[in-house]
């Protein structure tokens, strides 16, 4: 990977403000569209989560020019992955049997990822 499309990449990955467009305090989760809406304020469309994703990802090309990214769709799932367990695991209360149905994953299978991202 070109220096440029490294650093870029490496910013991409730990921006200190990963959810820098979304307000706690006016965002919620809707169930099984995965829509970030805002409470109180319908003016605003809901949208989809892969909306936000492909944003994302055209920002992060327009940022790196003509410089062409590799390991782009490892960065990308690492990005979505942890903070995905992260919240589920919290929302369980560290009940890995809940959190690995709740995923669809395989207790054994959540218990490598958690351990891949320091959520153990």
């Amino acid at each position: 990977m070109a220096p440029h499309a490294q650093h870029n990449a490496h910013h991409f990955a730990k921006s200190s403000e990963p959810y820098a467009d979304y307000n706690k305090e006016e965002y919620h989760q809707v169930a099984h569209d995965f829509s970030p809406a805002l409470e109180g304020d319908m003016s605003h469309v809901q949208q989809p989560l892969r909306v936000h994703v492909e944003r994302v990802v055209r920002q992060y090309f327009a940022m790196l020019g003509d410089e062409m990214p590799t390991d782009l769709y490892e960065l990308i799932l690492k990005q979505v992955e942890a903070p995905l367990l992260s919240v589920v695991l919290e929302k369980t209360r560290g009940n890995q049997t809940k959190c690995a149905q709740i995923l669809g994953l395989n207790r054994g299978t959540l218990r490598k990822k958690l351990k891949t991202y320091d959520l153990m």
